[in-house]
């Protein structure tokens, strides 16, 4: 078996200097992969690429372009899968990428974070990068995922690369959408396959990640909050995606709301909502069509974003693509 190692920085990839300041280091790669061996063994043959070294927080388009033509351009090369290693702040946005890149055929790529830097004794780097190397050796999955462990828990879990919820302040756990993760690992670090887990098949062709824009300035993202005031909509905005409140609603009877999303589709300006999950919909919801706002539903916010964000620059029609499902990016319905 050979496996390709992609190393990016981020905690994993990173070191406590002494002045307590976490910073990333040239040299972790080869730190990593022997403190993996003296702790796993090594019974494979490797090969490892660095196209960048970065803390995640700073990453823009540019280095999800550096990491798609890094894996791109290596899945032709007889690897049986690849592991990449990355920072948990903006893990979601480069997993999802992944799995637009990818769809859901390819060879298994793992996305791994750490929590703290692998010498801390409470670091999970080891753990979910053992996780990687153990769903690519079980060989009866494909297309991206991610592995983590989180803090207070014992088990390795695997989440589809599209499903990531975005990370939660104070936080560095890594959840799925509907808590469904893809599966997990037993204590012999055999894959078990969530049963209730469920994955349409690709709608649309994967999507080329090589002219993604080093920022979504085509993509305006709102959040909603109390007492919201609506911003002045950018001269260069295509899109706007709109998050929700847990129900999937937002203040309907909000007066700004109301003038923002009317000018917008004034302006032909196409407005999504995501957050919104199949079922009832509250009162608040049924201004949606009036107000020209689309809902996705059953799909991960940060997917969404990056999914619209490499449609951006498309002259068809994005919705239709917005609502297939691609590298198991939606959620069906049970």
């Amino acid at each position: 078996m050979k496996i390709l190692f992609i190393f990016t920085g981020g905690t994993i990839g990173s070191t406590l200097q002494k002045d307590n300041v976490i910073a990333t280091d040239a040299k972790k790669s080869y730190k990593i992969i022997e403190a993996y061996g003296n702790k796993y063994g090594i019974d494979f043959d490797y090969d490892v690429c660095e196209p960048y070294t970065e803390l995640s927080e700073n990453n823009t388009g540019e280095h999800i372009r550096m990491l798609s033509a890094c894996v791109e351009g290596k899945l032709d090369c007889g690897y049986d899968g690849i592991v990449i290693t990355h920072g948990t702040d903006t893990l979601q946005y480069s997993a999802a990428a992944m799995g637009y890149l990818l769809g859901a055929s390819s060879v298994p790529v793992c996305l791994v974070s750490a929590n703290r830097p692998i010498e801390h004794e409470r670091s999970n780097a080891l753990e979910n990068l053992h996780g990687a190397i153990s769903l690519i050796k079980d060989g009866s999955s494909r297309g991206a995922f991610v592995i983590y462990r989180n803090d207070n828990s014992k088990v390795v879990r695997v989440h589809r690369a599209t499903r990531l919820i975005g990370s939660k302040s104070f936080s560095d756990d890594v959840s799925s959408i509907f808590g469904c993760i893809y599966g997990h690992f037993d204590s012999d670090y055999k894959f078990v396959k969530n049963e209730n887990y469920l994955e349409s098949k690709d709608e649309v062709c994967p999507l080329p990640v090589n002219n993604i824009s080093d920022f979504s300035e085509g993509v305006a993202v709102l959040f909603p909050y109390t007492g919201m005031i609506y911003p002045e909509i950018g001269k260069k905005t295509k899109f706007i995606l709109l998050n929700t409140y847990h129900s999937g609603t937002i203040n309907t009877k909000s007066e700004s709301a109301k003038e923002f999303f009317l000018k917008a589709k004034e302006m032909g300006i196409t407005v999504y909502a995501v957050g919104i999950p199949e079922g009832p919909e509250y009162q608040s919801s049924k201004s949606f069509e009036e107000l020209g706002i689309i809902p996705l539903k059953n799909i991960s916010p940060v997917a969404a974003y990056v999914k619209l964000w490499l449609l951006s620059k498309n002259e068809g029609d994005v919705t239709d693509i917005m609502k297939s499902s691609l590298s198991g990016d939606t959620a069906p319905a049970k």
